[in-house]
């Protein structure tokens, strides 16, 4: 259950209406009537609440749980209490994902973070263009020449630089800085983050290091969503790109020209060197990284803490460093441990 002063919620919903929501099927006709008041997890929903299974590792807690209903795969319903009211659907997570939606529609929104809006509407410097019902809050700073779209939020004390072009629909959260960029539609940005400073290059030698100007920019296309206290830069000629409906997480580091393709996945503390390439649908996981200048495969999988060392074909899991493909990394790992039971 959230906390009421932090987040609006709508409800309460028939169990029928949220399984129809999801395209889901009720596990008995019975319980089309009953009454979900909110979301939760396994351990801490109530009677009245809804929660989702899809981890096996959670079985206790599914055993356990007080929930008043629950998201599971048919696969997985003969692990959920007996008297439990069940939405079947292919994609649990997918599932509760878009109840949780239907629940905090305003969570997909923009909105105030301080609760006070200056809106500059009525006060547009020239060489400032806004879109309709854009939001500014106190203490941000837009420069001459950018173009905010429809829609969009602005957060208090965050730099939209001079030329920067946001599309409609976005989000910038308190404390952001952006130059050198153009950003789509319906992109989120979350506080503290920093887009389009200098890429770190320097020509190297014996009696000091000269400075290469960065002359590229940072592109950011559409249903992009940013977390906080990342970093990308600018490229040294040509742009960095971040591809339409890829996600990334808290603390990401994206060096100059590197090219992020669709839909990829970036968790917690990943670092791309620069000039990395990401096709579409790459996932890689908290604290591993790419040494730049390589090409990693349409769909590949990267483990927490892989280095990537060498361009990688598509479509397979890798794991280790230097970087091999996980299957073989996991057999190492076990003749390792048998070589030091010796």
């Amino acid at each position: 259950m959230s906390e009421k002063s932090f987040f609006e919620k709508t409800g309460p919903y028939k169990l029928k209406i949220l399984s129809d929501h999801i395209n889901g099927k009720l596990s008995s006709i019975n319980s089309s009537d009953i009454l979900i008041e909110d979301i939760s997890s396994l351990k801490n929903a109530n009677d009245s609440e809804i929660t989702f299974f899809s981890n096996l590792s959670l079985k206790k807690e599914l055993k356990h749980s007080s929930a008043g209903a629950c998201v599971i795969s048919e696969l997985n319903v003969d692990l959920a209490p007996r008297d439990m009211p069940l939405i079947l659907c292919d994609d649990p997570y997918m599932g509760f994902a878009l109840i949780s939606q239907k629940f905090y529609p305003k969570e997909l929104k923009t909105d105030y973070l301080t609760g006070q809006k200056n809106n500059i509407s009525n006060d547009i410097p020239d060489n400032i263009t806004l879109g309709r019902d854009v939001i500014i809050e106190f203490g941000a700073v837009v420069g001459k020449n950018a173009v905010i779209g429809d829609n969009t939020f602005i957060a208090s004390n965050s730099v939209i630089g001079a030329n920067v072009k946001i599309g409609e629909d976005c989000y910038i959260g308190s404390n952001v800085s952006i130059t050198h960029s153009y950003i789509g539609n319906n992109v989120k940005i979350h506080n503290g983050t920093s887009i389009g400073q200098d890429g770190f290059g320097f020509a190297m030698s014996s009696s000091g290091h000269q400075k290469i100007p960065q002359l590229g920019l940072v592109e950011i296309h559409n249903d992009v969503e940013i977390g906080a206290n990342c970093t990308i830069d600018r490229g040294t000629a040509e742009s960095t790109i971040i591809g339409e409906g890829t996600k990334l997480d808290n603390l990401v580091h994206i060096a100059h020209n590197c090219i992020i393709g669709k839909n990829c996945i970036l968790t917690g503390m990943v670092g791309l060197a620069g000039s990395t390439v990401l096709e579409d649908f790459v996932v890689m996981g908290a604290k591993s990284g790419a040494v730049g200048h390589l090409t990693i495969g349409k769909g590949s999988q990267i483990a927490a803490k892989t280095g990537v060392t060498k361009d990688l074909p598509p479509g397979q899991k890798w794991a280790g460093w230097p970087v091999k493909r996980m299957d073989v990394w996991k057999k190492e790992l076990i003749a390792l441990k048998k070589i030091i039971k010796k």
